[in-house]
């Protein structure tokens, strides 16, 4: 019978602890740590932080704020796939509308620093996603597979392939 009290206290500690926990959480909620993943405002101060927790295969060259816009820019070299290109084209409008309450519309170019042009690079890749176009369809279903996240991008976003990299995976999908 002795048992009845102690965990009766052993109860009351630990939901008083569950309950401090609960109430430190909304005191620091402004801070990163503790912040839930919910869509914020966008802008220069915390853009690092939004590109930084994307699943990126390539690397990025620049990045370019507004108000209702995002331009990114990645690198790539001649020996990048093409699936990881496509994927980082895919993963950025989504990651960038799912984190942003005001991102109405993101740029993303990728530019090939191989070779000669390692000053400027050359375009390979651009697209254009619009928060309303990236919206329809079936959110549930996310593209798995070079050919699915192509019919995505190629259908939802507006894609522009220039003829280097047209040239440059023709002949990669010519040896397979």
């Amino acid at each position: 019978m002795r048992w009845i009290p102690r965990l009766l206290i052993l109860t009351l500690l630990s939901a008083g602890i569950a309950v401090g926990l609960s109430y430190v959480l909304k005191l620091e909620e402004s801070a990163a740590v503790f912040r839930m993943n919910k869509p914020v405002q966008v802008t220069e101060a915390n853009i690092v932080d939004i590109v930084s927790r994307m699943p990126l295969h390539l690397r990025i060259r620049s990045v370019e704020v507004s108000r209702t816009y995002v331009s990114i820019d990645l690198i790539a070299v001649t020996t990048t796939d093409k699936g990881d290109t496509m994927q980082d084209v895919y993963e950025i409008p989504r990651s960038m509308f799912a984190a942003s309450t005001n991102i109405n519309q993101v740029f993303v170019r990728v530019l090939d620093v191989s070779g000669e042009q390692r000053g400027g690079g050359q375009l390979l890749v651009a697209a254009s996603a619009k928060r309303d176009k990236a919206a329809e369809g079936d959110d549930r279903h996310t593209p798995v597979g070079l050919e699915e996240i192509q019919a995505y991008v190629d259908s939802h976003y507006q894609m522009t392939y220039t003829p280097i990299w047209k040239e440059r995976h023709r002949s990669k999908d010519d040896k397979l």
